[in-house]
């Protein structure tokens, strides 16, 4: 299917997401990818005017484990070469997370004196340990100079400011700690699967009886691919996992829980279930924000649940045009509670289309942007277009932000 001549109505799509959100009877949840870590930008000490993402984006967190690949000798570098080309055999982006996965299956198929890419087993394990170990030190950054604006907060600014009757979940595949900062800084509480107060450990019940989780007011934090802040101990014979400070070994950091054997799959399991249950909920409005769809499994939880629930709707965020072969956009086609809004065209009730070039009022100016081209000799006219802004998560955040001061301004009035 090709994009037609119609346009999309911007203003009422932003309206329409705006009273969606203001529902305090809708089950809602974000779901968040990397695209929103690295919306967080810092200075640069050494350059003036300029600044770079706390945390780099997939495509600048490969690079770095590449090149600490690299410093371990020759042999590592053409394994990972190897490693690479194998993703793309497998038709897989060679990102970091690809990669970790590939090097983990190689682990448990290689022999004691057997070979892969090159690498003997206890090769193979140092080299997979550089690259947790690379991402564990460069998604733990110091977050202590982070500015008060920066858009996790405002997010949480949001959440404080809104009384649900379900609580917010937050849905993550990001490592990091950037969430949990932001709504600590709130004093919002957190409830995400752990309980104890020594050393928290993991407690699957939680999740899945209503009773034995807190109440509403604590927002959900699920972190499906795994954080730096658990490991993995054995207490009494018996293996369990726990959440702690930081762990630079990045030992509980998992890319897809489903290649691995049985025993290594919670907590990551039960928080895809639990995100298949969300999501069949009546009414249940799932927010995705800096995730480009390359998670097959997640992917077939989301969409194959928007089959059988036509009442749920998916917004998916988008920070760039995604081209036609990718499977969200597919998906959008066939579906119409699955709305991509991309910066320069949208896919809504099944029909893409490029955004309608109008003015908006003020409080979209942070969500959307009328471009306009000057006449140049030969037109009769200017040139204009839309483009909207809330794939970049930091103008999502604005958006919610002025969310938030309209309700703000009318309760004081």
């Amino acid at each position: 299917m090709t994009k037609n001549t119609r346009t999309h109505d911007a203003q009422k799509t932003l309206a329409d997401l705006r009273d969606h959100l203001a529902r305090h009877d809708k089950p809602i949840a974000f779901f968040f990818g990397a695209g929103t870590s690295c919306a967080i930008r810092v200075s640069v000490a050494s350059e003036e005017n300029s600044t770079k993402s706390i945390i780099p984006a997939v495509a600048g967190l490969t690079t770095i484990c590449k090149r600490e690949a690299a410093s371990l000798g020759e042999k590592y570098t053409t394994a990972w070469d190897v490693i690479v080309n194998h993703c793309k055999e497998l038709n897989q982006d060679p990102n970091i997370e690809n990669i970790l996965s590939r090097l983990r299956i190689m682990l448990n198929a290689v022999g004691g004196t057997d070979t892969l890419a090159g690498l003997k087993k206890d090769e193979l394990k140092q080299l997979e340990e550089s690259v947790r170990k690379s991402i564990a030190k460069v998604v733990t950054p110091n977050l202590v100079e982070l500015q008060d604006n920066y858009p996790h907060r405002k997010l949480a600014r949001w959440m404080a400011r809104t009384s649900r009757q379900n609580p917010v979940e937050i849905f993550t595949v990001n490592y990091d700690v950037l969430i949990e900062h932001a709504l600590e800084a709130e004093r919002i509480p957190i409830f995400d699967g752990f309980v104890g107060s020594y050393q928290p450990f993991f407690h699957s019940d939680s999740l899945r009886r209503q009773e034995s989780a807190p109440g509403t007011s604590w927002a959900r934090l699920w972190k499906m691919h795994g954080s730096v802040t658990w490991q993995r101990i054995t207490r009494d014979g018996k293996e369990r996992v726990v959440r702690g400070e930081p762990n630079m070994d990045g030992e509980m950091i998992y890319p897809s829980f489903q290649k691995y054997d049985e025993s290594r799959q919670q907590p990551y399991s039960t928080f895809a279930d639990r995100l298949s249950r969300f999501l069949e909920q009546d009414d249940a409005l799932l927010i995705v924000a800096g995730f480009n769809f390359g998670d097959e499994h997640i992917n077939h939880l989301i969409f194959s649940t928007l089959e059988n629930r036509p009442r749920t709707h998916v917004y998916a965020l988008q920070f760039e045009e995604l081209s036609e072969e990718t499977d969200v956009i597919k998906r959008a086609y066939q579906r119409s509670n699955l709305i991509v809004i991309g910066p320069k065209t949208g896919i809504i009730g099944g029909q893409r289309a490029a955004w309608s070039p109008i003015e908006s009022p003020a409080f979209l100016n942070v969500a959307f942007e009328l471009n306009v081209t000057k006449a140049v000799d030969g037109e009769d006219q200017e040139k204009q277009s839309g483009t909207m802004k809330i794939g970049d998560f930091k103008s999502f955040c604005d958006l919610l932000e002025s969310i938030t001061a309209g309700h703000d301004q009318d309760a004081n009035s």
